[in-house]
């Protein structure tokens, strides 16, 4: 099986869309059997299911701040209590014309399985939001099945929408806010879906560096700062977390004790450093930046199959029974 997880970062999803592209030219992979997307990452993966890569890129270079949000005045949401700075209209009209009926038929009508993940505010549970009922239920999250394309574009909003910042979205009984408030990088649905019966090959996309960058000698002399700042403290802990349960999944060990046979190769792409330290929520959308990370992303991705053609996940060893 071969599986793709992408993660939240807003704009910074472009170093994604380089990697992608990468590996569709250079290693012929256009295809996966489950892709599991989380904020940015869920977009992405809406489109990556019918191997429409050039599609992405367009989309992200042509995108800008007003196609995504439009401001609230902060006072009069504060005192109409409102649960959000920004209103994501201009999101929802892009996402229904990137999703119209025939792109929604062909991605329901793919053998992908994509996975959308997002936050109920109400049980503060991550719930999946999957295109096909077969995806595996776990202890770890809830899961919905879509089942119309209104449900399946709420859930993109559901899994982008970042809190505070984003309106809430109502599916149901509860309101859903970003995925990346409990699983910036989606791994556990994938990794309950894997099986003995065939060899796996899992690519996980970080638009974040593996290490949070250091500000030393910076003065934090504003709101903004400050709370910027606490965001991408919050982001780097929940991608450790995302990433150490990946690394020590017992179902790895499981498998392979079932069978010795098995091969799991797992790549993990991410930048080296901060793709935009003054915006770590990834919300400034030019097209310059953007055309930049994706070339970031295709040179991350070529130097990985260079120098790890066989995978390059530093934690993971199938054979360490972790619990």
């Amino acid at each position: 099986m071969r599986a793709l997880i992408t993660s939240g970062g807003g704009a910074k999803g472009a170093f994604s869309v380089g990697v992608l592209r990468y590996l569709k030219e250079q290693q012929n992979i256009n295809h996966y059997d489950i892709i599991s997307g989380t904020s940015t990452g869920a977009l992405i993966a809406s489109i990556a299911a019918i191997g429409r890569f050039d599609t992405l890129a367009t989309i992200y270079l042509n995108t800008t701040n007003a196609d995504v949000l439009k401001p609230e005045n902060l006072v009069d949401s504060i005192t109409s209590k409102k649960p959000f700075i920004y209103r994501t209209d201009p999101l929802l009209k892009q996402i229904q014309q990137n999703i119209d009926p025939v792109t929604y038929d062909a991605i329901m009508n793919s053998s992908t399985t994509l996975c959308f993940n997002s936050v109920s505010l109400q049980s503060g549970r991550v719930t999946v939001f999957a295109t096909k009922d077969s995806v595996a239920r776990s202890s770890h999250y809830d899961t919905k099945i879509i089942n119309s394309r209104e449900m399946f574009i709420n859930a993109l909003l559901a899994s982008s929408n970042q809190a505070v910042f984003m309106n809430p979205i109502r599916i149901g009984d509860d309101d859903y806010v970003d995925g990346g408030n409990r699983e910036v990088i989606p791994t556990r649905v994938v990794v309950e879906n894997l099986n003995t019966r065939e060899d796996h090959e899992i690519f996980i996309i970080s638009n974040n560096p593996t290490n949070l960058l250091s500000l030393s000698g910076k003065r934090f002399e504003s709101i903004l700062d400050v709370l910027i700042r606490a965001i991408s403290m919050f982001v780097q802990e929940v991608r450790e977390n995302d990433l150490e349960a990946m690394a020590k999944y017992k179902t790895f060990y499981d498998l392979t004790k079932q069978n010795p046979n098995l091969k799991i190769k797992i790549y993990y792409f991410c930048p080296d450093f901060d793709l935009d330290p003054e915006f770590s929520t990834g919300l400034r959308f030019e097209k310059g930046r953007m055309l930049e990370w994706m070339a970031v992303g295709r040179r991350k991705a070529d130097e990985i199959f260079d120098l790890n053609p066989d995978g390059n996940f530093p934690m993971f060893n199938p054979a360490d029974p972790h619990v």
